[in-house]
């Protein structure tokens, strides 16, 4: 994976005489920068700049060189007014760096520049202290992450496969201000071009996909609307929807499913797990995430957190149940969880953990995934709107483990996330306008809450 591209500048002072007395200091911080930070990113730090003209042009190479990751150094006394060359050379707020030694005059020079900067409506964000320090390189790796996250949004295309399921009107967005928020390009195509692309695709390819599919799922479940004919369907629903992410350049996908294709073709749950894992039959993919029920901000969500965890998948889920007092919400979902949540360290491993079981709804038949996420660290999130807003609703917790028996208690044939999280449960209840959750691997609520910042929505965490 490539390095994200980030630039430091360090700002210089105009009077460049009085700044040479201590230019070593300057020199040992901005070395302690290429230590820490120049194994992580791509650096471009461009000369110490002491003067407009200089800050011009190096403002001018960071425009061409398409970094939104801007850092302002300020290792010793500088001349605030530099900055705003450099801080408006990006959309994105920028990030002050400094020290907080007594004799650098470090943090004066910072809270001048976030002064003048904030006066002016640029956004910054401050960070000072010792550079090896863990908590200060999370700070500029967060942020780093949020802008990155800023761009692959705006550099994603959503596919949207038929339209509203089952009168759900928190799915619905609306394309226009996706691209006024988020810069992301909202495409839709009907359900059926799966049927057509289904029935024409290369039979051996679609063998391939069976005897991989019954070879290294655990249990094969068949009963009911569930039959060998309904699973290749299934199979060659996702094979089809593959084809189609692939030829449109979809990043992400949502499809309706309910009820067009659950009663007239085959249920659509195998394919958006498919879609949603990181391997197939062909070997290693890059996940795409896909909501059923043609959720568009679920699929966003998941786009966004798929991001975060550099290309790791993300699911959708329901909330079927929360408790204050346990401290834990159960999630569940109709059958569309990537087999990648069964055991995300080990793809082989994952699949045995899995089952493919008759689904309890669908008249034209098709199985649902059953699996438990394995235990780890979370971040659940939710994109809504709230008054027309967007809102981004999001908490950090774990999933734990249960006996298979404990679905019974929910529905026996969905993929469950069991996730015990110290959270405001009911403000969580008054604020939430979603039935839908979304999770992934990984701690990412600072990234979320900047990235939030960053697009100019809402944000609400729900951790205490």
């Amino acid at each position: 994976m490539e390095k994200t591209k980030v630039a430091v500048v360090t700002l210089g002072d105009t009077r460049r005489e009085f700044y040479q007395k201590r230019a070593q200091i300057a020199e040992a911080e901005i070395a302690k920068v290429k230590e820490v930070f120049g194994g992580k990113y791509d650096l471009f730090m461009p000369d110490i700049v002491f003067d407009t003209e200089e800050c011009q042009i190096a403002a001018d190479q960071i425009r061409s060189r398409g970094i939104s990751a801007v850092i302002l150094h300020v290792p010793i006394w500088a001349t605030p007014s530099l900055a705003f060359r450099i801080a408006y050379c990006t959309e994105l707020p920028v990030l002050l760096l400094g020290n907080k030694k007594r004799d650098t005059s470090s943090l004066v020079t910072l809270l001048a520049v976030a002064g003048m900067l904030d006066q002016t409506g640029k956004s910054c964000i401050r960070v000072s202290g010792e550079f090896f320090d863990d908590t200060i390189q999370k700070q500029v790796d967060d942020y780093v992450a949020a802008c990155s996250l800023v761009d692959g949004i705006r550099r994603s295309s959503y596919g949207m496969i038929g339209g509203r399921s089952i009168g759900i009107g928190t799915t619905v967005a609306d394309p226009s201000q996706w691209q006024a928020v988020f810069g992301t390009e909202f495409d839709h195509c009907d359900q059926f071009e799966i049927v057509y692309r289904a029935q024409t695709l290369d039979d051996a390819r679609v063998q391939q996909h069976l005897d991989w599919v019954k070879a290294n799922i655990h249990t094969i479940e068949f009963g009911g609307l569930f039959t060998k004919d309904t699973l290749e369907l299934q199979v060659r629903s996702y094979l089809a929807l593959k084809d189609m992410a692939a030829e449109k350049h979809y990043d992400f996908m949502g499809i309706k499913c309910q009820q067009d294709m659950s009663d007239h073709f085959v249920l659509q749950c195998l394919g958006v797990a498919l879609l949603n894992n990181t391997y197939d039959a062909e070997g290693p993919k890059q996940a795409i995430p896909t909501s059923c029920e043609c959720d568009c901000d679920g699929a966003m969500t998941m786009r966004i957190l798929n991001l975060c965890a550099k290309g790791q998948p993300s699911c959708l889920l329901d909330i079927k149940y929360f408790d204050g007092k346990e401290k834990e919400f159960v999630l569940a979902n109709c059958g569309s969880v990537a087999p990648y949540f069964a055991d995300p360290d080990d793809s082989g491993s994952a699949l045995k953990k899995v089952a493919l079981l008759p689904h309890i709804f669908g008249l034209a038949g098709g199985a649902s995934i059953q699996m438990i996420a394995k235990p780890g660290k979370v971040t659940v999130a939710r994109l809504f709107r709230s008054n027309g807003k967007y809102v981004l609703g999001c908490f950090e917790g774990v999933t734990e483990m249960r006996p298979l028996e404990e679905l019974k208690k929910t529905t026996w044939c969905y993929p469950h996330a069991f996730v015990r999280a110290d959270a405001d449960y009911e403000k969580f209840f008054q604020t939430i306008n979603s039935n839908h959750l979304h999770m992934a691997y990984g701690s990412y609520a600072k990234v979320l809450e900047l990235f939030c910042r960053m697009v100019g929505i809402e944000y609400i965490c729900y951790n205490k």
